[in-house]
């Protein structure tokens, strides 16, 4: 009887620990030392986005975990290394952390405006994240969000040619994909070194393939975007608000996270009172 307690008590305390490791983040799973629940979730999560039971979506949140501001998790991410070699995951997280590390410290500022010393980290960060994220597409070269992250890399160091060949390979893992169709489009932007004409290309390029007309719509929607914010840099506020306008229409479909995610600029005057109610910001 006490031999059968014995043995209910670790069956209940086995389990409740298991439930912990699940209901915590993954960073704090690694810091508790759960490198084996960890690495269980992401291959599980892989396995099921290659097997199309998981979006392009689920993919990118699970990662937003590694999103840091400061370098306080690198030791963790490195022991699940450690212990799965072998393990895309494992890189893909340690390069999204590397990468999203540079990128915060970068800010969003125009280039110039960015003090040099936190240039130089973004440099000295992406290039670690670029090591991890290409050891990942060696390890499983469906690793579809090493290509999104690799591709974001590539817009901020102006590399055309490395976006060219992200693009391509995300197309080929996910031929309906919306995420790095979306990257590489703001790559194009004039704020970027594109322009107006290389994204309508892009667009007409992606229409003529048979890409769903709601992506269609959500790629013009950023390109009006962009257009409405240089508008509005220019002094033409009437024209940035009507592209803004056109921008949010375009997007009706998506939901608030695409205005968020996407329309930084258009969702902007959904705040202000008299648009509030109004068909475009619904």
């Amino acid at each position: 009887m006490i031999k059968a307690f014995i043995i209910a008590i670790a069956l209940v305390m086995s389990c409740a620990q298991s439930a912990s490791a699940q209901s915590s983040s993954p960073l704090e799973q690694l810091s508790a030392g759960h490198v084996d629940a960890t690495e269980d979730m992401f291959s599980r999560l892989q396995t099921k986005f290659e097997k199309g039971l998981a979006s392009e979506y689920e993919l990118l949140d699970a990662y937003k975990a590694f999103y840091q501001r400061e370098d306080r998790y690198r030791a963790q991410l490195n022991m699940w290394i450690k212990s799965y070699p072998k393990s895309a995951s494992a890189y893909l997280a340690r390069g999204v952390y590397y990468r999203k590390l540079g990128e915060f410290r970068r800010g969003t500022s125009y280039i110039a405006q960015v003090p040099r010393e936190n240039l130089s980290y973004m440099t000295q960060m992406f290039s670690l994240a670029k090591i991890d994220l290409e050891a990942a597409l060696g390890l499983n070269p469906k690793s579809y969000l090493a290509m999104l992250h690799l591709l974001n890399i590539a817009q901020f160091e102006g590399d055309d040619r490395a976006a060219d060949k992200y693009l391509a390979a995300g197309n080929a893992v996910l031929p309906s994909n919306f995420l790095v169709r979306a990257r590489y489009l703001i790559h194009l932007t004039p704020r970027w070194g594109g322009s107006y004409r290389r994204m309508d290309s892009f667009i007409e390029e992606c229409q003529s393939r048979g890409v769903a007309q709601d992506k269609i719509d959500l790629l013009n929607a950023i390109k009006r975007d962009d257009q409405g914010a240089v508008a509005g840099e220019r002094g033409s506020t009437a024209q940035a608000q009507a592209l803004y306008k056109e921008a949010l229409l375009l997007a009706r479909s998506a939901g608030p996270r695409f205005r968020r995610d996407y329309l930084g600029f258009s969702a902007g005057i959904c705040s202000e009172p008299e648009h509030r109610s109004k068909e475009y910001c619904q």
